[in-house]
């Protein structure tokens, strides 16, 4: 906007935040300019210094007047953090673990942007910034402060993120195989596979396992219940290990370790099985191997009678000496991984200090090597802890019993308590109890 008069000239900008000065002629006075300024209603962000300026300087344009700008605040938006590197099975998956407390990402809040003045002292209004709506699932917690929102994990699962939301998956489906070979793979939530678990890969599940196939020799740890619609058969170096129930229909030559109940559909043959609770084979044979339990143990048939010899414990004490004896081997199992990850981890850091192309890809290599370490670390303390807590765990059971409802064969070498059970024959239908160092054998009704 232009106002003209016959002696200064005013040229105010058009969103009003600065206003120019052009003298047409000598002779001005400062009082000149600053009437003419006046009459037009500047008031704002006046120069007096360059309003002198321009009327010494007829014919040159100068700036005497400028308010101060608006600014428009800024949207909010939503910055995604990666706690750790992801592992190879986490990406063959396709899955990204959360563990509970882990910090997901942050929901920067809009900021309301900063009022302004223009030259006619009227306040300019700014836009404001627009807030980022984010749907955050149940499992996640928001903690709020004064400039964002800290999104933390409040259970273990899978991070499932889009544009508009942030959820943690308590379970991941499969549809079909997983076969890792000599891989291993760590999940965060339980773990729904619809086919087999093949080859002798080591799987690491935080909650449940449900196989809807069969396992081969993989060593399986989980922290809930493990369930095998199939069998759990190989050539000896498989392992389930579970802090739930571990329910499967036939076990060939493999291990078991449940501190809840072992439940046996169809077979157990010269298998290692123990239950801090019962193991449960009402419809089931169990032939060969070992298998030993804190309460009871219920079959329909206990060893054959062209077969090798069945170990049945049932007992505190029995219980209490297979336990450790399976917690020594996997800790020294578990040692050993923990020397080469940690000679795995040393060979890259001399790499790192000696300067020799350490790339981005050893960097992330370097992380996830020491995630390992600290994690098998932590494993091997459970186990000892675990190992000293189990007297007192197991004391607390009491009148154990082996529960035959078929045929309890008379190669089979029982004890229950420590006491051993005479089998001068086979038996059917009966239950042995140990009562004050003796075995009392009763018909079941």
């Amino acid at each position: 906007m232009e106002v003209a008069s016959t002696r200064i000239k005013l040229d105010i900008s058009g969103d009003c935040y600065e206003t120019y000065a052009t003298a047409e002629q000598n002779g001005l006075e400062l009082s000149d300019i600053q009437a003419l300024l006046e009459a037009n209603g500047i008031v704002y962000g006046v120069d007096l210094n360059a309003a002198l300026a321009a009327i010494k300087n007829v014919g040159v344009r100068t700036l005497v007047a400028r308010g101060s700008r608006h600014s428009d605040g800024n949207d909010g938006y939503y910055k995604p953090l990666e706690a750790r590197p992801r592992s190879e099975g986490e990406k063959k998956l396709e899955i990204t673990n959360v563990y509970t407390e882990d910090t997901i990402g942050e929901i920067y809040k809009p900021s309301s942007g900063i009022v302004g003045v223009d030259v006619f002292g009227r306040k300019v209004q700014p836009d404001e910034g627009k807030a980022c709506n984010i749907f955050t699932g149940p499992e996640i917690k928001r903690v709020e402060t004064e400039t964002k929102i800290i999104l933390e994990a409040a259970a273990d699962g899978y991070l499932n993120a889009g544009p508009a939301s942030v959820e943690i998956v308590p379970q991941h489906m499969v549809h079909g195989d997983i076969d890792y070979s000599d891989g291993e793979l760590e999940c965060a939530g339980s773990l729904h596979v619809t086919g087999d678990i093949k080859g002798s890969g080591s799987l690491r599940i935080r909650h449940d396992l449900h196989v809807e196939g069969s396992v081969e020799d993989a060593k399986i740890v989980a922290g809930g219940n493990v369930t095998v619609e199939g069998s759990f058969v190989g050539r000896g170096d498989g392992l389930i290990r579970a802090a739930g129930i571990v329910a499967v229909n036939v076990v060939l030559n493999q291990m078991i370790e449940a501190e809840g109940s072992i439940t046996i559909g169809k077979e157990c043959v010269n298998a290692h099985l123990i239950a801090s609770e019962k193991i449960i084979a009402t419809n089931a044979t169990i032939m060969g191997g070992t298998v030993a339990a804190g309460e009871a143990i219920e079959a329909q048939t206990i060893g054959g009678e062209h077969y090798s010899t069945t170990r049945v414990k049932v007992g505190i004490a029995e219980l209490q000496r297979e336990n450790a004896i399976a917690i020594d081997r996997e800790i020294q199992l578990q040692s050993k991984v923990i020397d080469q990850l940690k000679n795995d981890v040393y060979i890259l850091v001399r790499e790192r200090i000696d300067g020799n192309n350490f790339t981005y890809e050893k960097v992330e290599q370097l992380k996830l090597l020491q995630e390992k370490l600290r994690r098998q670390n932590d494993l091997v303390k459970e186990l000892s802890a675990k190992k000293q807590e189990s007297v007192l765990a197991m004391s607390r059971k009491k009148c154990p019993k082996l529960t035959v409802l078929g045929i309890i064969h008379q190669s089979v070498v029982a004890e229950i308590n420590g006491v051993r059970v005479p089998l001068k024959r086979s038996y059917s239908n009966t239950t042995f109890e140990e009562l004050r160092n003796e075995i009392i054998r009763t018909r079941n009704l």
